[in-house]
């Protein structure tokens, strides 16, 4: 699930038109597209071709490549050791196996290393179905000093794998594929091991090339494709980011959290209190808080800090006790933005020292955003059983409510909360989002219409309004409405919405295939904005469309480092890893021929379409 802050400020999002990222690169871009263009002919004919040939290749005597048995089949089948008399080579009489050395090939004929080779294959095959590995190893690799064969590697590499002997089988499958570049058989080989030694990475190239030979029909290898790429994110998650300093998200989503709460009665006059306090420092960072910029949040840390620090030695006047318990509070929200586990200890100390409302409201939204919906439950329960009145309260208890699918409950609290807080422009956008999801798109728009006349200079309306309107379908009517949400924040001091309408707007032109017009505004956007981890996952994601991979590269290690949970972080570096991916086929001649011959059948295919439905 994706973490509360993040889900905290809206209820319908755009849809993405890139959706690369849950298989390698184009691929799945290609994938995707194929399937939408209605032509049928990308997996159902590639199918059925791919059924006759697997029927036709168990026609074939002897088969072209060795594989290992089905786990659980039956026993070792009784293999005739050859008669160094009547045998066409060399035979030890001792071992009963081939004695072939350089000197005798030296006498040889290119015809008779061919008969020899063939025929050392054909009784590598019966060793190998009795699986005698071992005696079909010498008769392979006799058959490789005859003839360097694409098939004696591959059968030979099919004997190293039974045995668990991963090296030989990486050296030869990788000779194998030297010799036939599409050799299916050793491609997903060779990817099974990389795979079970950890090389995820290599595995998922071999998985793309597989799927690029196979003009990107086969789900079956699509789906072993998406199980790699996730452990490679697993994989990257754990070793390379999960140690990231902490540090608090973007200006834009800490407004949305904290815009929801209503604004502290507390006097922030700093000349009214004692320079260099506890209290003075709390009362710094509300100023800086209400600045809503970046440098402002980043100061309210430090000053927050400097509070707590005096307040845990007691340099605190009696009757302050209130405000040193908001102070553990606002310490235990900067915590939880930066999702550091010490958040909970700062605000059950707020608890302990001054009760309010509000503290059982952030414990509720850290256990709903560890999954932990019941007690989530419980501690709004506590808040509502200390003041029913506290406007602090229903927001947020609904807004929990919706992202778990209750809209009942959601719509109750929203309906309280507006009640309660009808300055909390948030409460106006969930009830109209609801009654979108209800599917009553009339309704709908007229309390959008009713939110504006209320919140009139707010870009948070015009963007949801937007939003619902692309989900509709009305793409002309969207982009007005980010067109105008986009002029309001940048009529504003502060950072309420960021940049999600300049986000938003470049979908629009994605939908239009205006890419160039898409990349113009995110490229502002990450400019605007450099800590919106959805700005560069866009952008990279755009870039990735445009085969701009060494800078859709880069836009993804900077969203990696800006994810606030490891699951978002998985999604980022999936589309991170498939950038790579797609990056090693561009500089492979063979995958980059094979990709640029499928994408010009899907264009034929598309603009064949586009012409049908004309």
């Amino acid at each position: 699930m994706t973490s509360f802050v993040q889900q905290n400020k809206v209820a319908v999002t755009v849809t993405a038109l890139l959706g690369i990222g849950t298989l390698a690169g184009i691929i799945y871009y290609m994938r995707q597209n194929s399937t939408s263009s209605g032509t049928g002919s990308a997996s159902g004919e590639s199918s059925t071709a791919s059924k006759k040939k697997k029927k036709h290749s168990k026609k074939k005597k002897g088969g072209n490549s060795a594989t290992p048995p089905p786990t659980g089949s039956s026993g070792s089948t009784e293999v005739v050791a050859e008669d160094p008399a009547t045998s066409l080579y060399p035979i030890d009489p001792s071992t009963k196996l081939p004695a072939i050395t350089s000197d005798v090939l030296s006498t040889l004929s290119t015809e008779k290393k061919e008969e020899w080779a063939l025929s050392l294959k054909e009784k590598g095959n019966e060793y190998f179905k009795a699986k005698q590995y071992e005696k079909a190893i010498v008769y392979y690799t006799n058959a490789l000093d005859c003839k360097k064969d694409h098939i004696f590697y591959g059968n030979r590499s099919a004997c190293y794998y039974a045995l668990k002997d991963y090296d030989n089988t990486i050296k030869d499958t990788t000779s194998a594929l030297e010799l036939k570049s599409d050799y299916t058989k050793c491609l997903l080989r060779r990817a099974h091991v990389y795979e079970e030694i950890g090389r995820f990475e290599d595995a998922m190239f071999d998985l793309t090339a597989l799927s690029i030979f196979g003009g990107l029909s086969d789900k079956t290898n699509e789906s072993y494709l998406e199980r790699v790429l996730a452990k490679q994110a697993t994989k990257m998650n754990d070793e390379v980011y999960s140690n990231l300093p902490k540090v608090l998200p973007s200006s834009s989503s800490i407004c949305s959290f904290l815009g929801a709460f209503a604004k502290e009665d507390i006097d922030l006059d700093l000349e009214k209190y004692e320079e260099g306090s506890g209290v003075y420092y709390l009362v710094k960072a509300l100023n800086e808080i209400n600045k809503d910029t970046d440098e402002g949040y980043e100061s309210a840390d430090d000053a927050l800090n400097q509070a707590v620090q005096r307040f845990e030695k007691g340099e605190y006047k009696k009757g302050e006790e209130n405000l040193v318990a908001i102070a553990y509070e606002y310490m235990g929200v900067f915590a939880f933005l930066k999702t550091v586990d010490s958040a909970v200890g700062y605000v059950e100390k707020a608890l302990k020292l001054h009760p309010r409302p509000r503290m059982y409201v952030i414990l509720a939204l850290i256990a709903a955003d560890k999954g932990d919906y019941l007690k989530a439950e419980e501690q709004f329960a506590q808040a509502i059983k200390m003041n029913p009145e506290d406007s602090n309260i229903y927001y947020h208890c609904g807004q929990v409510y919706y992202l778990i699918g209750d809209l009942k409950k959601a719509q109750a609290n929203f309906e309280k909360e507006k009640k309660l807080n009808p300055k909390n422009v948030y409460a106006y956008i969930q009830l109209a989002c609801i009654t979108y999801r209800h599917n009553e798109i009339e309704k709908c728009l007229e309390q959008f219409t009713k939110a504006k006349s209320e919140f009139p200079l707010s870009p948070e309306i015009p963007n949801y309004l937007g939003e619902i309107l692309f989900d509709k379908g009305d793409a002309e009517a969207a982009s007005k409405q980010f067109d105008v949400a986009i002029k309001l924040q940048e009529a504003l001091p502060g950072n309420n919405i960021g940049v999600l309408p300049l986000i938003n707007k470049s979908v629009i032109f994605q939908k239009l295939g205006d890419f160039d017009a898409s990349l113009k505004l995110l490229e502002k956007a990450v400019k605007i904005d450099p800590k919106s981890e959805v700005a560069w996952t866009s952008l990279g994601q755009l870039y990735l469309m445009k085969t701009m991979i060494p800078q859709a590269i880069e836009c993804f290690e900077r969203a990696c480092k800006l994810c606030r949970s490891a699951e978002d972080r998985k999604q980022t570096i999936s589309l991170l890893e498939s950038a790579k991916i797609q990056e090693r086929v561009k500089h492979n001649p063979v995958l980059n021929r094979e990709m640029e011959k499928l994408i010009a059948k899907y264009n034929a295919e598309a603009a064949a379409h586009a012409f049908a439905q004309q």
